[in-house]
Order: structure tokens, then C-alpha cells, then sequence
């Protein structure tokens, strides 16, 4: 979590304020009354540790839990002053459920995640490949409210759809991430879009827009992609029963 973002969390958590702390094993909000995780107890805390040097959950108040399992949180509605969800909705099976559940669990809270950007940057983790291994989403917060779209494979190999490693240098930490402190709810949903032709073009005009590769990378690439389109159309004329990408124009769907 942003540090600036725990200290203000501390500043609006009151003395007899009840926190849960969502997915919070690896780096424990001290604060916290209640944490969930997948977790056990006994091996938290493994990258530190934020909000105080005083735990105020114990082993008892440490629950088990699958949040990917759209079983209910084992909470009350608005059983919690805030909630704290940090850097868990990327990694997860389903965040659209989570979302929900931390609105009916909480009266306000705080959600944050790695920004697009950070995600889509070969080198930020590994070179061989694009973000974080384990993360499924590319997760977008905007005027109060959150999106989800499918991490898709195409950004590793291609230079097109990921920012080179050098992009880093100029990155801040706040630009790393995405926060929402958000109060009585927030809108979420995801993006569903199967046609590959709109998530590469999307993709590909988002990393242009960085401004993180020489201009002359574009020109060539636009001479070759159109020689590769002309020998793509006579390919078809040749074989016109050869198999065609037929998505090319599906519209983007909205899952909330």
C-alpha cells in the first residue's frame, strides 16, 4: 500500500472504529480488527507489515476464507467501519463478486491496485514477461468506480502491447498504482471484449499515447503491417476456404 494512503487511512479510522482487512497476509494492516485471507496466521507478515507497530486482530480474528468462492464473507451487512483491500482484486478468480461483498460488509473503505500502466511494463517483475505472473486483470479506477478487463497473453511478446523496462525510471511509486477510498459504495464491472482486432488495437494506441518508443518504430511497423495485410488478402483469395479471424467487430460488453 501507498504510504501517504496508510497514513490517511490512520487519520480517518476512529479509536473504536471495527476494520477488516481484506487479503491483507502478505503485508498486515496493524489497524485492522479482523483480517480474511486464504492464509493462515502463523506465516503473515511475509513482505512487513503497515498501519501502526500494534496488531489489533489475533489468530482468533484471523478468518480463513476463499474470497474467490462467492461464498458470502462470514461478516454482517455493514458490520465494519472501513474496509481495507489492497492489491488483491488483480490476483483473484472473480473481483466483480469481492466488490460486492466489501460494499455489504462496510460502511467505507479503501481499494487499491497496480495502475495499467505498471501492468503492462516488461521488466517491472521480469523480463520474460509483462507486470506481475499472477495477476489476471488489468484494473482501471476512474470517477469512483472500478473495471475489470482479461489480462490477455498477447502483451508479453509483442513490443506493441507493452511498455519497455526503461519506462520504470520515469514512474513514480504513486504512479505504480491505483487507489479509490470510496464511502457507502463504489461502481465495479468488467470488460468483456473477445474480438483480438479491438483488444490489440486498444492496446496498441494506449502505449503510443506513452510516448515510450521512437517514432520511427511506428513508421516501420506500419510499412510491414500492410505489407502483411496485402499478403494476407491473397492468401484468401487464393484459399478462400482457409479459416479467418471472424471477431473483428463485436461490441464491447459490460458484466456488473
Amino acid at each position: 500500500m501507498l504510504r501517504e494512503n496508510a497514513d490517511r487511512i490512520m487519520k480517518i479510522i476512529g479509536k473504536k472504529d471495527l476494520v477488516l482487512d481484506v487479503g491483507g497476509w502478505a503485508i498486515p494492516f496493524n489497524r485492522a480488527n479482523y483480517v480474511i485471507d486464504i492464509h493462515p496466521y502463523e506465516t503473515r507478515g511475509f513482505l512487513g507489515s503497515q498501519g501502526g507497530t500494534t496488531e489489533y486482530f489475533t489468530k482468533k480474528t484471523w478468518v480463513i476464507h476463499d474470497v474467490s468462492s462467492r461464498k458470502k464473507l462470514p461478516f454482517k451487512d455493514k458490520q465494519f467501519d472501513f474496509v481495507i483491500c489492497s492489491n488483491i482484486l488483480e490476483d483473484i478468480r472473480d473481483p466483480v463478486w469481492l466488490c460486492s461483498e466489501l460494499i455489504r460488509v462496510a460502511k467505507m473503505g479503501y481499494i487499491e491496485i497496480p495502475s495499467i500502466e505498471a501492468e503492462l511494463t516488461k521488466g517491472i517483475a521480469n523480463n520474460k514477461y509483462a507486470g506481475y505472473y499472477h495477476h489476471r486483470w488489468l484494473v482501471a479506477i476512474k470517477g469512483g468506480s472500478i473495471s475489470f478487463r482479461f489480462k490477455p497473453h498477447l502483451i508479453h511478446t509483442d513490443w506493441r502491447f507493452h511498455l519497455p523496462r526503461r519506462y520504470l525510471r520515469n514512474l513514480k511509486e504513486k504512479e505504480r498504482i491505483s487507489y479509490l477510498f470510496w464511502n457507502r459504495k463504489f461502481g465495479y464491472e468488467e470488460l468483456i471484449q473477445i474480438s483480438r482486432d479491438k483488444i490489440e488495437s486498444w492496446l496498441y494506441n494506449l502505449i503510443k499515447t506513452k510516448k515510450a518508443y521512437p517514432s520511427f518504430y511506428y513508421l516501420f511497423d506500419n510499412y510491414y503491417r500492410a505489407l502483411k495485410k496485402r499478403c494476407r488478402l491473397f492468401k484468401k483469395h487464393l484459399f478462400p476456404k482457409s479459416y479467418f479471424h471472424k471477431y473483428m467487430n463485436t461490441e464491447e460488453y459490460r458484466s456488473k
